[in-house]
């Protein structure tokens, strides 16, 4: 979804022939969006940031409030924090500047689809930061995590990818995924970034770990 027709163009040539993923729509403006989605009900919503008619954040929670069971990644060129947090705050899965290319959009998308969160790694150090650093540190809950548990939290913090925790750690992907799994629900989290904001809340990590 984008307001401009060179980033959708882009967009079909980037995944018209990426395997495992099939493009079925496009929109122009937030409120085209959320009818292109009720008619063709997509799995994931590319969503630009900074749009006329409704800009992305509101965009992205209409569309999510009313199709829960869709994944939003924001799709811009912003690279700033602010706009990084409004749309993770609005609910998207995954922020993805759109001078990636082709490869680096479809692994994105295909990390989405396996519930991860693409994040561009050089901005989530200045994000994590501002929220640690705008939010008191709680008493800590009784949250008890495993020491292998710990590891993956330190390394989702650095924004490592499963396959670098898989080979950081000498474990299985499918290992890691699972050791995540037990993070979100122990960090009461949907996603990596989410379970590393609670993990700093709470006092788990600390910035020394981003």
């Amino acid at each position: 979804m984008d307001d401009s027709v060179v980033p959708r163009v882009a967009a079909k040539a980037m995944l018209g022939s990426a395997p495992g993923l099939r493009l079925v729509g496009e929109a122009s403006s937030g409120s085209e969006a959320l009818r292109v989605a009720e008619a063709l009900m997509p799995d994931i919503v590319l969503m630009d940031v900074h749009m006329p008619d409704m800009d992305g954040p509101a965009a992205t929670r209409e569309l999510l409030a009313r199709f829960p069971e869709a994944k939003v990644i924001a799709w811009t060129i912003s690279d700033s924090s602010d706009d990084l947090l409004r749309m993770m705050q609005a609910g998207c899965a995954g922020y993805v500047l759109k001078d990636a290319g082709p490869s680096e959009l479809q692994r994105a998308l295909l990390a989405t689809l396996r519930s991860e969160s693409p994040v561009p790694r050089r901005m989530i150090p200045a994000v994590l930061r501002r929220v640690a650093e705008s939010t008191p540190i709680l008493s800590r809950p009784q949250v008890k995590l495993t020491s292998r548990e710990m590891q993956v939290l330190r390394a989702a913090a650095k924004g490592h990818t499963t396959k670098r925790m898989a080979k950081d750690l000498g474990l299985a992907a499918s290992s890691i995924e699972s050791h995540l799994r037990n993070l979100f629900k122990k960090l009461d989290a949907n996603n990596r970034g989410e379970a590393v904001s609670s993990a700093l809340k709470i006092g788990l990590i600390t910035l020394s770990d981003l």
